[in-house]
């Protein structure tokens, strides 16, 4: 079997070819230019006949080829280009022989769906740029060694990497033409009876839009990655052949498996191209640590379907059909998208289709890591046609998923292991061939036994050895690798690549590459000049990459700048570190003063004269959302530069991530940026380009930067909140930032009062506004059953809660909002929650015998749950789930009488199930450094585990008459203190095992909770008998009274983090705060739930409290004024218990708005006339408008409260943007 490029298909379109004269004549008219002119893509953009882009595509080869022509050297190279070129040419000029034979209106395109097209012309234009200058720099001839080292010309390697691009990039062009062949041609077909035009354009613009307005990851693989050599890697092809080929079904996933540097992702591109020709490829993802978009599996299915569609044009109809029915589909877990997008639309294919997986070594989330070998794992046995082939590194994550499947065949080692011969014949031939001319027989031998089977290796150095911008001559380079210590050591290489630099230029060269590994996405050339202009950097992008080209690497048609190999940005972070003195050549890249850089010139793009500006994508009307304006992602491209969306979406966390001294420097800036109008212009920007979310958290991290000052601080917290609660309307429509937000913001918010000034002429709240944000709310509302458990995130900044109802609900924990929806999975009630000690996941266990793992950013599940039929698991309910103390394992406690470990990143079962109990299993702890476990049971045992081995250490401690409902560890791990139904608490030497005095007597009832003090010193309990008790931890005596005052059971008590104060929840419906050294009441009792009790926490900085109840509520309490309680009592109590809003449904407001009939308050609370959206209402103002006589007495800081709304002023629809001042509406 050939491994050699195939020829790609000059025509993916059926019908009748027009005849061959007439095919000339256009022919010859569409080549009549003689270059490019300067309007060429603006013409195209504005055009809406499918032959623009088409005839401007003909235009641009002709004039490439042109100038082509005229260059002399490397002529071998440059004919190749020329014959792809005119193959292309040739191929867009059939689509214009057929097409010119439709009437117009069957051309008519919309500028969204023409996007694709006009890129693919764009992209011309800078080839053809790239050519003239080349022959320009060609005619003017050398100009000194120095110049010629940035100025060089293109050599060979370059020229192969244009085809490359141009294949790539034709590649995109002709999958949109494809689209919108295919799904006009199906239309047709399927509509006999209608006329050809109205159902071709219908189904056309609905159907191509679906699909093109999926998100697909940018990277370009062909940037960085060619085709293995001819004659190379032959059995390794062949053995990947035989597994494409057979059909048995076996094996449906292939797994290569290999060190970094193997060559991996040559092998992946080789395949690809082999099943591209062959009809069998359906979709390539390439994974790329140094791409924001390729790290993460965010885009992995959108980009697939948008595959599927190019390689597959038959499947086109049936990927629009599940984007058009599933419209939120991109915010459903990974499995969800997969099963929508690609294992539905391959129901409707007989023939086998490859999906082509590449570095998933290089996803940065290991969460994600383990998620997606999961999910393909689920496709390949629902989908009988589909095959995986998978590309990476050694990985314990993707290791513990795909190892133990017997769906998969595994090739490991292969690549370099020198043990196989034609590993090192592969090598071999590659250095034989890449320095023929450049050193002689033997020295390059020498180089391939100094490679030890390291692809990575062999390549970089032959970069380094052909180089034309290395002063040193090759021998020198040549005998620098054979003198290191070590065989195939790529940190080596890449310091001989660096020590090569001119001295001079080392600072420059750091700074530069710092600047490179600070940013969050790939930077263009033209970027980074700009950012090194500004930052006042005396290097050159170009002269950078010619001068590192063995590890850098520029794409042609985007010109952004790549790391060559992912081992290379392991290599920068390294020296990112700490620098390393002794050694002059070794790198130390300053991140934080890159970060910092970066963040002042972002500061710079959004303040410029072509940054931020009001209606920046000039929206005609306010009446529809975003989603809902066809040609919205054009007006994005053409109105907001790149370097504006990334200023816009990366400029806090380059603040954040800069050193105090950018941070004081940058505050001018910071403070002109949250100003009014410059912050409502910036949130017009994340509006379009769905950088909300991104941007609330990066507000958060700036706000707790120490060295800023408070006024900018407090400036940032309000900007904050006001995108928290009005983040609907903001993220769904640009034009409601002004109508529908400003008007109900707080009346003392600093954001509002400049807002309302600047922009005064739209809808007036007259009644129903509160003066600030509520510094909390008193309760949390959304579970639909009883709240059981609740915790804190580490860093106080989320609630979690787990219901009765069988979700998971995250809450901020500063504005009592929920993020996002509930995570749903469980299929029962959840018994546990807890979070992982970095913040990152959640653990919930729940009776269903499950325990679940969560984004705790994302809200999603990662991966499936840790359930008996796959994990050996639990198969009773999970009553108790916690997490280690590194955040490494987890641990759950069943009814089943077993405690089982679980490696938290894979869901793996780590031991056989700690088996001893008798009983349901009620309770958990680690020890604080990990290494042990306890547990207590319904069997009236305590036990003691090693983490490790799940072997009992010592016999179970015996004492307790009856079931165990808590057991904590000391702080110091010493000791474990144990509650029980028999009334009593019991302490226990953790080593020996063995119990420590007398039980602790006192209570006369059930002990429900038990908790040490973060000292050690003292143990408090809640009991039955509606007493908290505190206890000296060292002998087991009674600190004092009883602490009395709730009426009911106790249930649940926790010491605040300094241990000055404790918190109890009772049955009575009240918490309490106490003074742990006086056992005096903290105030009043807190008052809101309607229901028992059940789980109380304070949060780790010890500002909040935050309980859940039985009235399917959790409330947090703010506990951090110097009047030691500001309660934030809002009590609905008093109002029937009830939240008005959560039985909203349409509701009929009649005229309303003045000249608007039949207004109507949606449940999510927009407010429409005939479809039109008029403007939104906060939750706690919808009850208002709907019963406006009614309440009118309540105060404004309740949800019943009465809405009164002024429409004077208001301007909406077309005339929207007279909401400014200086407009005369």
């Amino acid at each position: 079997m050939s491994f050699q490029r195939p020829k790609m298909s000059t025509s993916a379109t059926p019908g009748a070819s027009a005849s061959p004269e007439n095919s000339s004549r256009k022919r010859k008219q569409a080549y009549n230019v003689a270059s490019l002119g300067t309007d060429l893509v603006a013409n195209v953009a504005e055009a809406s006949d499918i032959l623009a882009p088409l005839k401007a595509a003909c235009r641009a080869t002709k004039s490439i080829i042109d100038v082509i022509q005229a260059i002399d050297d490397n002529q071998e190279e440059w004919s190749d280009l020329v014959q792809r070129l005119e193959e292309y040419m040739s191929a867009i000029q059939d689509q214009i022989d057929l097409f010119e034979d439709y009437p117009a209106e069957d051309r008519a395109v919309d500028k969204a769906f023409s996007q694709p097209l006009i890129r693919y012309v764009e992209f011309l234009e800078s080839l053809y740029t790239t050519a003239v200058n080349h022959r320009g720099e060609q005619s003017r001839g050398s100009r000194g060694a120095f110049t010629a080292i940035s100025k060089t010309r293109l050599d060979a390697g370059m020229i192969h990497k244009l085809n490359l691009d141009i294949e790539d990039r034709h590649r995109q062009f002709m999958e949109a033409l494809t689209v919108f062949t295919a799904l006009r041609i199906q239309a047709i077909e399927r509509n006999t009876k209608a006329t050809k035009s109205k159902v071709g354009t219908i189904l056309t613009d609905v159907d191509a839009n679906a699909i093109l307005q999926l998100p697909m990851a940018a990277f370009v693989a062909s940037s960085v990655h060619g085709t293995c050599m001819q004659g190379t890697r032959e059995s390794v092809l062949q053995t990947i052949m035989y597994w494409a080929e057979d059909d048995s079904r076996e094996k449906p996933i292939f797994w290569l498996c290999d060190i970094a540097g193997s060559g991996k992702s040559t092998v992946a591109m080789s395949v690809a191209e082999t099943w591209r020709a062959e009809g069998a490829l359906g979709g390539q993802f390439f994974f790329s640590m140094a791409s924001s978009e390729a790290s993460n599996t965010e885009k992995f299915c959108s980009t697939m379907a948008r595959d599927l569609v190019h390689h597959i044009p038959s499947l086109a109809p049936h990927v629009a059909e599940a984007v058009k029915h599933g419209p939120s589909v991109m915010r459903s877990s990974l499995g969800e998208q997969f099963r929508t997008l690609i294992i539905g639309p391959l129901r409707h294919r007989k023939e086998p289709v490859i999906l082509l997986i590449d570095a998933l070594d290089e996803c940065k989330s290991p969460s994600q890591r383990k998620e997606l070998p999961d999910t393909l794992a689920m496709a390949t046995q629902e989908s009988k046609n589909l095959k995986v082939f998978i590309t990476s590194r050694p990985d314990s994550i993707i290791e513990s998923v795909l190892q133990p499947l017997s769906i998969k065949s595994k090739l490991e080692d292969r690549l370099h292991d020198v043990n196989h011969h034609d590993t090192i014949s592969d090598i071999a031939l590659y250095v034989h061939q890449s320095l023929e001319g450049v050193l002689p027989h033997n020295k390059r031998q020498r180089l391939v036994q100094k490679a030890n089977g390291l692809f990575i290796w062999a390549s970089t150095a032959c970069r380094m050895l052909t180089s034309e911008t290395m002063l040193s001559p090759p021998e020198d380079i040549y005998d620098r690798l054979i003198s290191m210590d070590q065989v195939g050591a790529i940190d080596d290489v890449y310091d001989l690549v660096f020590e090569r630099m001119d001295s001079q230029y080392h600072a420059v060269m750091c700074e530069m590459l710092a600047l490179l590994l600070a940013a969050f996405e790939p930077l263009t050339v033209d970027d980074l000049d700009d950012l090194l202009r500004h930052s006042k950097v005396r290097g050159r992008t170009e002269a950078l990459v010619k001068n590192l080209g063995s590890v850098l690497a520029k794409d042609v048609g985007s010109n952004l700048i790549q790391f060559r190999h992912p081992t290379l940005v392991e290599y920068l972070r390294r020296c990112s570190i700490v620098p390393v003195f002794g050694r002059r050549t070794k790198l130390y890249l300053n991140l934080a003063n890159a970060h910092g850089q970066t963040a002042s010139w972002c500061f710079k793009h959004l303040m410029s004269r072509t940054g931020l500006k009001f209606n920046i994508c000039q929206i005609e009307s306010s009446f529809y959302l975003n989603r809902e304006i066809p040609n919205l992602s054009a007006k994005v491209t053409r109105f907001i530069s790149k370097r504006l969306q990334y200023a816009s979406s990366h400029w806090l966390l380059h603040l954040v991530r800069a050193d105090e001294k950018w941070q004081c420097k940058l505050e001018k800036e910071l403070r002109q940026i949250t100003q009014v109008p410059h912050i409502l212009h910036w949130m017009e920007v994340l509006s379009v380009i769905g950088g909300v979310p991104r941007a609330i958290g990066g507000l958060r991290a700036v706000s707790r930067c120490s060295k800023l000052e408070e006024q900018i601080k407090s400036g940032i917290t309000d900007i904050q909140r006001f995108m928290m609660a009005f983040s609907v309307p903001i993220q769904d429509s640009v034009p409601h930032i002004y109508i529908s937000a400003l008007p109900f913001t707080p009346t003392k918010s600093k954001l509002r009062n400049e807002g309302l000034t600047e922009y005064v002429n739209t809808l007036s709240v007259t009644r129903g506004l509160e003066e600030r944000y509520p510094g909390l709310p008193s309760s949390l509302k959304g579970h639909e059953s009883n709240v059981t458990c609740v915790a804190f995130s580490p860093d106080s900044s989320r609630v979690i809660s787990g219901s009765e109802d069988n979700t998971v609900r995250l809450w901020d924990a500063e504005t009592g909002q929920p993020l996002g929806e509930p995570l749903r999975g469980h299929s029962s009630r959840v018994n546990a929650v807890t979070c992982s000690p970095d913040g990152s996941r959640i653990a919930s266990g729940s009776s269903d015998c499950t325990i679940r793992i969560w984004g705790a950013e994302s809200g999603q599940p990662l991966g499936e749950p840790f359930r008996g039929d796959r994990l050996r698991g639990h198969n009773s309910w999970v009553n108790s789930v916690t997490f280690s103390p590194d955040g490494s394992r987890i641990v759950s406690g069943s009814r089943d009488c077993t405690i089982r470990l679980w490696d938290a990143a894979t869901g793996q079962s780590l031991a056989t199930p700690f088996r001893g109990h008798s009983n349901s299993v009620n309770t958990i702890a680690f020890s604080p450094d990990g290494s042990r476990i306890v547990s207590g049971s319904n069997d009236c045992t305590i036990r003691l585990w090693d983490a490790k081995t799940g072997q009992s250490l010592g016999k179970p401690f015996q004492g307790h008459s009856r079931r165990v409902s808590m057991v904590a560890f000391s702080p110091d791990g010493s000791q474990t203190a144990s509650s029980s139904d028999d009334s009593t608490i019991r302490l226990w030497n953790a080593q020996p095992c063995e119990q420590l005095g007398e039980p602790l007597r006192g209570h006369i009832e059930w002990v429900r909770a038990v908790a040490f003090s973060p000292d050690g010193s003292r143990i408090v309990s809640g009991s039955v008998d509606y007493t908290v008790r505190l206890w000296n931890a060292k002998n087991g005596q009674p600190l004092g009274e009883p602490l009395r005052g709730h009426t009911q059971w106790v249930n649940a008590v926790a010491f605040s983090p300094d241990g000055s104060r404790i918190v109890s929840g009772s049955s009575d419906w009240t918490i309490r705060l106490w003074d742990t050294e006086t056992g005096q009441p903290l105030g009043k009792p807190l008052r809101g739930h309607s229901s028992w009790i059940n789980a109380v926490a304070f949060s780790p900085d010890g500002s909040k409290i935050v309980s859940g109840s039985n009235d399917k509520t959790i409330r947090t309490w703010d506990v951090s004024s110097n009047a030691n309680l500001n309660i934030l009592e809002r009590d609905v109590r008093d109002f029937g218990r009830s939240d008005p809003t959560e039985n909203v449904t349409n509701t009929a407001l009649g005229s309303l708005v003045p000249g608007f009939e039949e207004c109507t308050l949606l449940h999510d609370g927009w407010v429409q006339s005939s479809g039109n959206y008029l403007f939104w209402v906060p939750p706690d103002n919808r009850h208002g408008l709907q019963y406006p006589d009614f309440l009118l007495t309540m105060p404004t800081a309740v949800p019943l409260r009465a809405t009164r709304l002024d429409f004077t002023r208001f301007q909406c629809g077309d005339s929207w943007t007279n909401v400014r001042r200086d407009s005369n509406p």
